[in-house]
């Protein structure tokens, strides 16, 4: 079951995922790229080597391509970092188009792996410049879906994000069912150009890669609780801390009990791919 923040009931598995061996906690390495995306190597994970401008274009370009199947932007942030052995999660982010940093944790990692251009891009911020710079590209509004949290969360932040003229909302959907067939096939009727689910990491990746085929085409982003901040349940941490990568302190602060065992695992989750990437890292020239 998902909380209303969108992470997962504590105890509860997500369906699909082991537990295990089997992706190496880092390759290291200088930045590749992926399509049109340079990135690197953090662990199991690739993530995007891109300044926040460059990639939002990117994420929009993405929601504008013609293509088959759906375009995927998941965020990285330490709750990944944590569940880095669970095969399906691993999986699901491999497949990802774009994969960012959205915590110091990763952007820390990322630049130990040779990232020279990674800056932090919290989907709080982020969010809001993909809608934006689509309706700046394009001339229009995006048709936007929103999916999770509970019943009427994704209807009040919609009601915020046209009320900010940044979206027309198309469909709301709420992220407690048990059978996904009707809301998917609500999705596709509606056929938003970004869809956006906040199911909680990891499970809303695996979620999404999951449904991959039934999903509509167009730009599909995960953003864990964005919807929370977006109707103003949750508050964002003063400029100060944010732009210091401190976010954290003031997140920790508002849910000791939710976030204090996440971020204790995530000391420890840095600190393990803090040392295998400094051991696969190539010596320089």
């Amino acid at each position: 079951m998902m909380l209303s923040d969108g992470s997962t009931t504590p105890g509860e598995s997500v369906q699909g995922m082991t537990s295990g061996g089997g992706a190496p906690e880092s390759n290291g390495g200088a930045p590749k790229s992926n399509g049109h995306v340079p990135h690197v190597e953090v662990g199991p994970f690739r993530v995007s080597d891109s300044p926040t401008t460059e990639l939002v274009d990117k994420v929009v370009s993405l929601s504008l391509e013609e293509r088959a199947q759906p375009a995927f932007a998941f965020a990285l942030h330490v709750g990944g970092l944590n569940a880095r052995r669970e095969l399906a999660f691993v999986e699901a982010m491999r497949e990802a188009d774009v994969v960012y940093a959205d915590g110091g944790s990763v952007v820390w990692l990322a630049r130990l792996a040779g990232a020279n251009r990674v800056a932090r891009a919290p989907t709080t911020d982020i969010g809001w410049g993909i809608l934006r710079t689509f309706h700046e590209r394009t001339g229009r509004l995006p048709r936007v879906a929103l999916v999770g949290g509970p019943e009427g969360l994704t209807t009040r932040a919609g009601a915020v994000l046209e009320a900010a003229g940044v979206a027309e909302v198309v469909l709301v959907e709420h992220g407690y069912h048990t059978d996904w067939t009707q809301p998917l096939a609500d999705l596709r009727e509606a056929a938003p150009d970004v869809t956006v689910v906040g199911l909680g990491a990891p499970y809303e990746m695996v979620w999404c890669q999951q449904h991959r085929d039934e999903l509509p085409t167009g730009l599909v982003l995960t953003c864990g609780g964005w919807f929370s901040h977006i109707v103003g349940d949750e508050r964002r941490a003063p400029r100060i801390l944010r732009r210091s990568g401190l976010e954290w302190i003031a997140r920790l602060a508002q849910s000791p009990a939710r976030l204090g065992p996440r971020y204790a695992r995530g000391v420890g989750a840095t600190a393990a791919l803090t040392i295998s990437t400094l051991a696969h890292r190539p010596s320089p020239d």
